[in-house]
């Protein structure tokens, strides 16, 4: 109880004055602990940056894990990991406000280790994305530029929400779901336009193949035999 209460604190302070800006008496005065106490928790406060940034990745890996073995339709498992997303970097704040903000401070093992944990979690939710392309309910040409789009809106959130103003997590959840999906979500309407587009795409070729065989020397030439002098 008090390590996660530290590591709270830790947060907090990080996010308020910066990493670098932040000193371990400061955080033991804040939790009300003495220095020493501190100390048999974290060791330095390379190590609660550490621990922030597990912390932060495990809850993303472990709700994702949850919203992919639940089964459900790739469709339905897209809206929850943005509903998940959206409510995580708000209840999560201040540990969202450091780990997006503070990886340039880790040491250069665990930043490593941390972007290959970003990356699985990125395939993963991109999975997702090309079982919904396969089973023809979610539309695009571009998989990983579409999973950039739905966590970039979601993690960003941390930078712009206030707890006092007008917008609560399922209210951000909501509009950010009906925004997203209007885009990727295969309708009957989607269908209809993907059809046209295609068709329009079909005549606009036709037709430069009839504006270049009907020009004088469209088709296309024969080849011009080269003369040969007296050997």
């Amino acid at each position: 109880m008090l390590r996660a209460g530290i590591l709270t604190a830790a947060a907090d302070l990080f996010r308020e004055r910066g990493y670098r800006a932040a000193t371990l008496d400061e955080i033991a005065r804040r939790v009300g602990v003495s220095k020493p106490t501190l100390y048999g928790y974290f060791r330095s406060k390379e190590e609660l940056l550490a621990a922030i940034f597990h912390r932060a990745m495990s809850l993303f890996e472990r709700d994702l894990d949850a919203i992919r073995a639940s089964r459900e339709a790739p469709v339905q498992q897209l809206r929850r990991v943005i509903r998940f997303h959206v409510g995580a970097v708000i209840a999560e704040r201040s540990f969202l406000a450091v780990f997006f903000g503070e990886e340039a401070n880790l040491p250069p093992k665990l930043s490593r280790a941390i972007r290959r944990r970003k990356a699985r979690y990125d395939r993963t939710v991109r999975a997702i994305v090309e079982a919904g392309v396969r089973t023809r309910s979610v539309r695009t040409a571009n998989p990983r530029l579409l999973v950039f789009a739905l966590l970039g809106m979601a993690n960003w959130v941390y930078q712009w929400y206030d707890p006092k103003g007008p917008w609560t997590a399922d209210a951000i959840a909501d509009g950010f779901v009906a925004l997203l999906e209007s885009g990727y979500l295969v309708t009957p309407a989607s269908r209809r336009r993907d059809v046209a587009d295609a068709l329009a795409r079909v005549e606009r070729e036709l037709s430069r193949l009839r504006e270049s065989t009907s020009r004088p020397g469209g088709g296309r030439r024969a080849p011009r035999r080269r003369l040969r002098g007296p050997s």
